[in-house]
């Protein structure tokens, strides 16, 4: 399908003739953390069920063949096109407590019903650190008739047109820009097993969080199998976020020990963001810092208490979606 023809289905969706740039076929087809829907055939004619974690999040493979059954569930994480999509134009008007996040993106309260992707259960180690950006998911994550018909039919058609035929993106908001928003979104360490290794001298691993009648669950995990190990390089994961209605960068790092006493997070446009430091309290032995600044993120400087410079660690470029997700 051409971006014209997206564009036009975009338009017809939304219930207006409004003219609006289509979505961003490139981002669309970045996977990442992004959830997704798989289509997998039927191995020996046997169904089988496995749960797996897979860049963050979890696949759950049955052998049916059925679409709908098959989820991987991660972090929606991909810049949206420039400007409001009729989508989310329509959205912004219509739905009770909408509001403009950012010029791309329109912020819609969680409805009361729960959403369908799964969740993954963890054990929180010691205590969890609030991030700045809040959880978010997308409309398609719910069932069908929990938001207005226009909006869930017309974010499942684009997501459908998105697809290759055999899978399709569930629960994205970058093609339509209309996010929900699934409450805070924290930093902790969680025991073995919700990510199947363990660090180094430690009993658990970092990872990102959402909590919910009372309990813990994984967003995303992070890290290489270096990550944090002695003599390993700092690992940087940088997604999506908003500062002061405009886009900006989330970023999380990391290092081996305990050494690390401020950390400056470097725009692209020059602007230099203190960092919170957790070192040895978040994760025990290792040094966990994040920040978050406005456009999009150059490099992260990390000090020690005497402000000698421990790493100056400018991204690097990239462009397969997995190995962007470590920077």
């Amino acid at each position: 399908m051409s971006d014209f023809e997206l564009e036009e289905l975009e338009r017809e969706l939304a219930g207006d003739g409004v003219a609006g740039r289509g979505p961003d076929l490139a981002t669309i087809r970045r996977q990442g953390r992004r959830r997704r829907r798989v289509r997998t055939a039927a191995v020996g004619g046997a169904a089988v069920l496995a749960v797996a974690a897979v860049s963050g999040g979890v696949m759950l493979l049955d052998g049916s063949g059925r679409g709908d059954d098959n989820l991987l569930a991660s972090e929606p994480t991909s810049q949206a096109p420039a400007g409001l999509t009729p989508l989310a134009e329509r959205a912004l008007a219509e739905i009770p407590g909408a509001r403009q996040l950012s010029p791309t993106k329109v912020l819609i309260p969680a409805p009361d019903a729960a959403h369908g992707l799964p969740d993954i259960p963890v054990t929180l180690r010691g205590e969890a650190v609030e991030l700045p950006e809040p959880s978010y998911g997308g409309v398609t994550e719910y069932r069908d008739g929990v938001f207005p018909v226009w909006l869930y039919d017309g974010t499942d058609k684009l997501e459908m047109a998105a697809g290759d035929g055999n899978s399709q993106p569930v629960g994205t908001t970058d093609i339509t820009g209309v996010i929900v928003d699934l409450g805070p979104r924290y930093l902790g360490c969680i025991e073995p097993g919700a990510e199947d290794r363990s660090r180094d001298g430690t009993n658990c691993s970092p990872a990102v969080l959402t909590r919910h009648g009372g309990k813990w669950f994984l967003d995303w995990g992070m890290g290489t199998d270096d990550f944090l190990t002695p003599g390993a390089p700092m690992e940087v994961f940088a997604s999506d976020s908003t500062l002061d209605g405009a886009d900006a960068t989330l970023a999380i790092a990391g290092l081996d020990g305990t050494a690390v006493a401020r950390a400056d997070f470097v725009a692209t446009d020059g602007t230099v963001v203190a960092g919170t430091v957790e070192a040895g309290t978040l994760v025990p032995g290792e040094s966990i810092f994040f920040g978050e600044v406005p456009g999009e993120l150059a490099k992260v400087i990390a000090y020690d208490a005497s402000g000698e410079v421990i790493e100056d660690h400018p991204l690097r470029d990239c462009d397969d979606p997995v190995d962007c997700e470590v920077r």
